[in-house]
C-alpha cells in the first residue's frame, strides 16, 4: 500500500484524524499543514502566498478570490516516496485539483458527517475558514454531493461522527492495517 488520501468537506475531522494517525506512529501528512496545496488566484491562475501581518487584511475576501489547489508535483513526489517505504502513507486534507492527482492514490478514504455536526465543528474550530456565512453555505453545498461522488469513485466512506479512535481504526483497516 502506498499513498492513501483522506478527504472530506470542512468540519469532518481530517486534521483531527491526521493528529491521531501521527500519534499512532503512522506516516501521515496534511494537505494544509505540510504544504501539499497552494492558494491560486482565480483571476490570474497564479499561486500566491497569503499576506499575513497586515492589520487590514480580510481573510474572507482572500478566500473569495483564491482557490486552495493540490500541488500535483508535490503530491507526486509523496506518492513515489510512499511506494518505496513499504507501509501506507496518509495525505489528509481537501483541495481542488483532485482529478489531476487521483491516479497517485492507492486508496481514498472519504470522511462524512451530517450537517449539524459540520456546523458545530466549524463554529468551534480555531481557524477562520467556514465561519463567514458565504463560506459555510459553500461547505454545506459541497456536503450535498460529496458522499455520492466519492462512492462513485470507489472511496471507502467513513462515518466521522463517531469517536476519533474508531474513525482512525476504520481508516487503518481501509489500508490493511
Amino acid at each position: 500500500m502506498g499513498l492513501c488520501f483522506v478527504t472530506g468537506v470542512s468540519g469532518t475531522g481530517k486534521s483531527a484524524l491526521l493528529g491521531e494517525l501521527r500519534a499512532r506512529g503512522c506516516l501521515a501528512r496534511g494537505v494544509d499543514e505540510d504544504g501539499y496545496a497552494d492558494w491560486v488566484s482565480r483571476p490570474t491562475g497564479v499561486a500566491e502566498v497569503i499576506p499575513r501581518g497586515d492589520p487590514g487584511f480580510d481573510i474572507h475576501a482572500w478566500y473569495r478570490a483564491h482557490d486552495w489547489v493540490l500541488n500535483a508535483r508535490r503530491v507526486s513526489v509523496l506518492s513515489r516516496a510512499a511506494a518505496r517505504c513499504g507501509r501506507p502513507v496518509f495525505l489528509c486534507g481537501s483541495a481542488l485539483g483532485e482529478a489531476e492527482v487521483w491516479h497517485l492514490f492507492d486508496r481514498v478514504v472519504a470522511l462524512v458527517a451530517d450537517v449539524p455536526t459540520i456546523e458545530r465543528r466549524l463554529a468551534a474550530r480555531a481557524g477562520d475558514y467556514g465561519k463567514a456565512p458565504e463560506e459555510l453555505a459553500m461547505i454545506i453545498g459541497w456536503h450535498d454531493s460529496f458522499e455520492e461522488s466519492y462512492r462513485r469513485f470507489g472511496a471507502v466512506i467513513v462515518d466521522a461522527t463517531r469517536p476519533l479512535r474508531e474513525v482512525a481504526d476504520e481508516a487503518l483497516a481501509a489500508v490493511g492495517q
